[in-house]
């Protein structure tokens, strides 16, 4: 008997047709919106996110996969109960880092700060001088799929990294014990976590105190900075300057226009704000359906898929 698939998207796109057609071929799929749907019956779902009480109606659920990289928006506790086996896809981390290196480059040349001045016809004479990057170590904080592909773009420009000894494989990269070695032998923080219970305000009042002269960029999830204690740190100019992809909030279809933060970072120079375009690289959405229609296709065929997701750790 066929497995039944089903896949919840806000919108059919040629990406979505063209994994429907292949899926069709080997199993039933049903497509529906992002919550008009029952799992009732359903062996794999396919999806960007999933509310908790969809595993209400889940009675034959066995596999779960993301078209994208963070799975904070599944209920991962539940679904590790269930011994359902969750997917995510890693195939954008090598433009995330990309991105995370111009973040990186941004908020120490000061290249947007200038940028805003000029255009009002200050030329910041009295204090034009940034910072050289490639002077700079760095230290990544969250040494996953993403991070590994920061340390490649860093290494490539001969920029010493360092990350946190977790009992990993870490390749040749140097090795520090505990997140406050970290901020004493780097200059700039490169934050790729994922959102779990560990990582909430892992960067706070006094680890950002430890970062007095230096510099953050995160492109991992939002929770894992205190925003109160950030935006004292950037006006008191104890840290130097951040770069800020990602927030705890987005905007919708009905309010278009948001400012994510209940602090006016957008008054201050030493921050570069960037609206969680890290992902959204040019033909992004149809890599991560690419490569998630590639790892069904290995499920349906008895093989193990990749990027099987530690449920136990959120990641």
């Amino acid at each position: 008997m066929k497995k039944k698939i089903l896949l919840s998207i806000s919108a059919r796109d040629k990406d979505f047709d063209n994994l429907i057609s292949v899926l069709k071929s080997q199993a039933d799929v049903t497509v529906a919106g992002l919550d008009d749907y029952s799992l009732d019956g359903i062996d794999i779902f396919i999806g960007k996110s999933m509310p908790a009480d969809k595993l209400k109606s889940a009675n034959r659920l066995k596999a779960v996969f993301a078209y994208k990289t963070g799975v904070d928006g599944f209920p991962v506790d539940m679904l590790r109960d269930m011994n359902v086996m969750m997917c995510n896809s890693h195939i954008n981390s090598e433009y995330i880092a990309q991105y995370a290196f111009s973040l990186a480059l941004a908020i120490t040349t000061r290249i947007a700060e200038f940028d805003r001045k000029m255009r009002g016809g200050d030329w910041d004479i009295f204090n034009p001088y940034w910072k050289n990057l490639f002077d700079m170590k760095v230290g990544i904080v969250g040494y996953g799929s993403i991070g590994r592909a920061i340390d490649k773009v860093l290494r490539a420009n001969n920029i010493p990294t360092y990350t946190i000894d977790r009992g990993k494989d870490y390749g040749d990269i140097s090795l520090v014990p505990s997140l406050e070695e970290l901020c004493k032998a780097t200059d700039l923080l490169m934050l790729a976590l994922p959102q779990t219970a560990q990582t909430d305000k892992l960067i706070d009042e006094r680890i950002l105190g430890m970062l007095a002269g230096k510099y953050i960029v995160n492109v991992g999830r939002s929770n894992c900075i205190d925003e109160k204690a950030l935006f004292s740190a950037l006006k008191n100019r104890t840290l130097a300057g951040a770069a800020i992809d990602t927030w705890r909030q987005k905007p919708t279809a009905e309010n278009p226009i948001l400012k994510p933060f209940d602090y006016p970072f957008d008054e201050l120079d030493n921050i570069v704000l960037s609206s969680h375009k890290a992902m959204q690289v040019y033909d992004g959405h149809s890599r991560y359906v690419a490569d998630t229609l590639n790892n069904v296709l290995l499920y349906l065929s008895d093989q193990t898929p990749k990027n099987i997701v530690d449920l136990a750790k959120g990641y």
